[in-house]
């Protein structure tokens, strides 16, 4: 159940809860007539009036996806030998998908939806988990061409459509990013530093002005 269906489903709860305390009170208990008063009061009796409808509104709902919501379909026809018909179940072929995804023990499968028709073609979702840092591509096109091979040998020509769904792949990211900085460090390294002065090196100074001197003199 979904975080909107659940907070649905409270709300029309206590709204149920909250209109049948308030018109319960004015018949049973030794505050019926406190209870009844209270009903005078406007916001008293709009906020029953509130909880009320709100009843009224789930339980139309209810009505509706009682009298036209889809079965669920727990098996698929695929094929039929000597008039008995041959089917596997939704689970069996969720667990087939998951078999395939971790044969190699790189990835698991975090969860598998499966949509199917009682006779008509089936759609597998996978939602893959990486252990460890993957090319979504590359692996991604593996893994559909496995599936599509695997669950040809449970479904026939049944299978409509395989889609996958990389759980982590920052992970990818990350390891783009460790390249491109181990790229930037080599010429880095490479460089080569500026050559400081040898302490060593000798310095020649000119004698010339010097000894004309001592000529002159």
């Amino acid at each position: 159940m979904s975080v909107f269906k659940r907070l649905c489903a409270i709300v029309f709860v206590l709204a149920d809860l909250a209109a049948l305390a308030a018109l319960a009170l004015t018949w049973y208990g030794p505050w019926t007539s406190a209870a009844s008063a209270l009903f005078a009061v406007g916001e008293y009796s709009l906020a029953v009036v509130a909880c009320l409808a709100i009843s009224a509104f789930g339980l139309l709902v209810l009505l509706l996806r009682a009298l036209f919501s889809r079965r669920t379909v727990r098996t698929v026809e695929i094929a039929t030998v000597d008039g008995g018909v041959i089917s596997v179940t939704r689970d069996a072929i969720a667990a087939q998908a998951s078999h395939i995804v971790e044969a190699d023990g790189t990835c698991a499968a975090a969860r598998v939806r499966v949509d199917a028709k009682a006779r008509g073609h089936v759609r597998v979702h996978v939602r893959v988990l990486p252990h460890e840092t993957v090319d979504v591509v590359a692996k991604g096109a593996e893994l559909h061409e496995e599936l599509i091979d695997g669950l040809a040998a449970v479904c026939g020509d049944k299978v409509e459509d395989v889609s996958l769904e990389f759980v982590e792949p920052e992970s990818v990211t990350l390891a783009s990013a460790q390249e491109d900085e181990a790229g930037q460090a080599a010429p880095e390294a490479g460089q080569v530093a500026p050559a400081t002065p040898d302490s060593t090196s000798e310095i020649t100074v000119s004698m010339g002005p010097a000894r004309d001197a001592e000529r002159e003199a």
